[in-house]
């Protein structure tokens, strides 16, 4: 069984509910040229380029207006600031700015309310 918790800048801001990652890779940036009479190619290394994640998931709570009240802590962290995010198997991954965060509308589950989400983060090289 995996660390299940994630947190962000040391915050559980998703709670218990389910949580997937999809790590991107870190690619390489390039210039490719073609000299003149050569049967090849030279690649011009430009640094690497920062590696995407995309998490998804599903928000849980008793009531609406804590559901919001969730969505609204995690937006507020939309800052353009780097920060430390520990993923659902308990990897870290330092430097990790959030791009974007999207909700669904809420639905009942039971007794209580629920809001898929979808959050882009993108890992600062440096």
């Amino acid at each position: 069984m995996g660390h299940d918790m994630v947190t962000f800048d040391d915050q559980t801001l998703f709670g218990p509910g389910p949580a997937r990652f999809k790590i991107g890779p870190i690619k390489l940036r390039h210039a490719i040229q073609h000299p003149l009479g050569s049967r090849g190619v030279r690649i011009e290394h430009q640094g690497t380029e920062a590696r995407e994640f995309r998490q998804t998931g599903v928000l849980i709570d008793d009531t609406p207006e804590r559901l919001q009240v969730i969505i609204d802590a995690i937006e507020s962290y939309i800052d353009g600031l780097p920060h430390t995010l520990v993923d659902s198997v308990g990897r870290t991954w330092n430097d990790t700015v959030m791009l974007e965060a999207e909700a669904d509308p809420f639905v009942r589950a039971g007794a209580r309310w629920k809001a898929s989400y979808r959050i882009t983060y993108l890992q600062v090289i440096v």
